[in-house]
Parts: C-alpha cells; sequence; structure tokens
C-alpha cells in the first residue's frame, strides 16, 4: 500500500513537471509584481494577485485558491512601462505541490480579452 502511494505520488509530480514546461518557444518575460483583479462574480471587491510572467495574450499568476476556468473579470497590472486595464478570463489553473505532494498554491493564465 504504502508503496503504491510513493508511486501515485512520483508520477503525479513527473505529471505536472512535464505540464509544467514552457509550450512557447519565446515571448515570455518574468515579472514580479502585483496584478488587482475585479470578477465579474463578485464586482465591488478586487482581489489581488502575485504576477509571474507576461507574455503577448496574457500573464500567469499565482493564488492562494483555485481560479476555475472560463472565470471573467477586469485586471489591472502595472509594472515600469508595461501596464493594462482589460477584461480577462482563466484560461488554465494547476495546483502546485510541495516535496511532500501537498498543495502548495495555485497557478492559473489569466488571458487578456
Amino acid at each position: 500500500m504504502e508503496l503504491s502511494q510513493s508511486i501515485r505520488t512520483a508520477m503525479r509530480r513527473a505529471t505536472e513537471l512535464a505540464l509544467a514546461e514552457e509550450r512557447r518557444g519565446g515571448g515570455r518575460n518574468m515579472v514580479s509584481c502585483t496584478v488587482a483583479v475585479t470578477w465579474h462574480h463578485e464586482p465591488h471587491k478586487s482581489v489581488n494577485y502575485d504576477g509571474l510572467d507576461l507574455s503577448e495574450s496574457g500573464l500567469r499568476i499565482s493564488s492562494p485558491t483555485i481560479l476555475p476556468e472560463g472565470m471573467t473579470g477586469r485586471a489591472i497590472f502595472h509594472a515600469g512601462t508595461i501596464s493594462f486595464n482589460r477584461a480577462a478570463v482563466i484560461s488554465w489553473c494547476r495546483a502546485i505541490r510541495d516535496s511532500d505532494g501537498r498543495i502548495n498554491h495555485w497557478e492559473a493564465g489569466l488571458r487578456l480579452l
């Protein structure tokens, strides 16, 4: 029983690493900034997320909670000479696990519209 759990954990980590590898040939810029998002389901509340990297179509953010694919809102971002205030949608979300396999946080793709 313990061995099969270890195998499942190792397989899950390997799968997550494979999925996390860069799919694009370039065009990503690492950033470290706050992204404020007002979700359409809660229009009077702004939520701050950590911006991780930026591409021509959106950015990857870190979140303490899962963000459902398809959730829409308005994102405000300002870092140096780059800024935007645009409609956005969650295009993907995945769990980031610690060394023991527990979910540490979530990362999501925020596509700008």
